[in-house]
């Protein structure tokens, strides 16, 4: 196949792909709270840190292969020292054979010329690690975008749900009344004001949970984000009541999942293991092989017969090698271990493709299921809110009983809250499909 159809081919499949994925409009209050969570994020911040020590370690790999120089520095003082006399002009004379002020300075440089591939392989490690903190990082932060993103809908949702608890609490407020006052009239009975009142408490309490629950989102939202008070004006848009969810689409695993592997972040990470391994292998390899280099030096000292205390100039240049013999099979054990490691980390990616194609299979599962509940609850909220308004017509007529209007109320308050919760595990399963895609919000 030509490389032009391969490209053709590709982008049809990445197009194919996109358009089964549900297109979710983030509003743009969400895009500058998962803006403002990739600049305070600590873990985000940790890790930048970490990338950029990575980034400094290639560097320190490189220099295994640039010279050193040093400056080098001794005295000492000896006494006695080694001497020889002998008769001069009928006096003896002291030739001393080492001085007693002993003094060595010189410059020293040293450089390795050849190791074989040694300093290569432990740059290429180096930035094989840098990589996968890269990649880290870049899975954090699209975690960390979608953790926003959930808790953000979660306080729409939770919005949603304490306005309807609120026309719960409403609805059964004026039924008190309206029941107190047959009371009075001797229409009603005492156990239907207290059977009512009961009701409305009830309704009271889910509603402080409710609002609990809100708290704890605002709260990991501020933990998320660094923002004291995150915007949350058009969070709630997305559970509009009285609005038909449109329907989403499934993604179909047995034609696209290779894109959607490709793009997972999590297989990436897996993938850049397994040549992180591979590397590792190559790095033992080198480990025994032998290296050559150069040393020398220059400066000054003392200790030259036949004048030992006159410090004059020195010089030393040489070529060294080093060539391991025997290392008691250390090589070929650390060989070993590396070559684990790496089918280790293939078996690992085997898992992440395995783990994406089951998580897919779910999300397919769950989005076919919310979509069918929903659409039975569509009509399940019409049916309740006529049978409270029919139920609501006959109290004001006195022909119902307070079980029937408790009923009544009971079923649209399970209607609309099943109905919102559906609608945000729907809006879940969405945000998950297009994390697992790979994409970022």
């Amino acid at each position: 196949m030509k490389p032009t159809f391969l490209i053709i081919a590709t982008l049809l499949a990445i197009g194919v792909a996109k358009a089964q994925n549900p297109a979710i409009q983030l509003p743009d209050e969400l895009r500058t709270l998962i803006q403002q969570a990739n600049t305070n994020y600590p873990i985000l911040k940790q890790q930048q840190q970490q990338l950029q020590a990575g980034e400094i370690r290639i560097d320190i790999a490189r220099t295994a292969m640039r010279p050193n120089v040093a400056f080098n520095g001794s005295y000492a003082y000896i006494t006695p020292v080694p001497s020889v006399t002998f008769p001069i002009n009928g006096q003896d004379a002291v030739l001393k054979l080492a001085p007693n002020n002993s003094v060595n300075a010189n410059v020293s440089v040293g450089q390795t010329i050849y190791d074989f591939g040694r300093t290569d392989a432990a740059v290429r490690q180096a930035a094989d690690n840098v990589q996968i903190l890269r990649r880290t990082y870049e899975l954090t932060q699209q975690n960390l975008g979608y953790q926003v993103a959930a808790a953000y809908y979660g306080v729409g949702f939770l919005q949603q749900a304490i306005t309807v608890q609120d026309s719960v609490i409403k609805t059964a407020g004026a039924n008190v009344r309206l029941l107190g006052i047959r009371l009075q009239n001797g229409d009603a009975l005492q156990y239907d004001v207290l059977s009512q009142q009961v009701r409305v408490k009830i309704a009271i309490n889910r509603k402080i949970e409710l609002q609990n629950q809100l708290e704890r989102q605002l709260a990991a939202l501020t933990y998320l984000t660094g923002s004291a008070q995150p915007a949350m004006a058009q969070a709630a848009q997305q559970f509009k009541l009285g609005i038909e969810s449109a329907p989403v689409q499934l993604f179909d695993i047995d034609g696209q999942f290779q894109t959607a592997a490709t793009g997972n972040k999590d297989i990436q990470l897996a993938q850049d293991r397994v040549k992180s391994a591979e590397t590792d292998i190559l790095v033992n390899q080198k480990a025994g092989q032998p290296s050559i280099g150069f040393s020398g030096s220059a400066g000054y000292k003392n200790g030259y017969p036949l004048n030992v205390e006159q410090l004059r100039p020195n010089m030393i240049a040489g070529v060294n090698i080093v060539a391991p013999i025997y290392s008691g099979r250390r090589y070929k054990l650390q060989n070993q271990a590396a070559q684990l490691n790496l089918n280790a980390s293939r078996f690992a990616v085997d898992n992440a493709n395995a783990q994406l194609r089951q998580s897919i299979a779910l999300l397919n599962a769950d989005i076919r299921s919310n979509q069918t509940r929903l659409a039975n609850l569509e009509t399940q909220v019409e049916q309740a809110r006529k049978a409270l308004d029919i139920a609501n017509a006959r109290l004001r007529n006195g022909v119902i009983t307070n079980v029937e209007l408790q009923s009544a109320e009971t079923g649209v308050e399970e209607a609309e809250l099943g109905r919102l919760n559906f609608q945000y595990q729907l809006l879940l399963n969405q945000l998950e499909l297009k994390r697992l895609m790979g994409e970022t919000l």
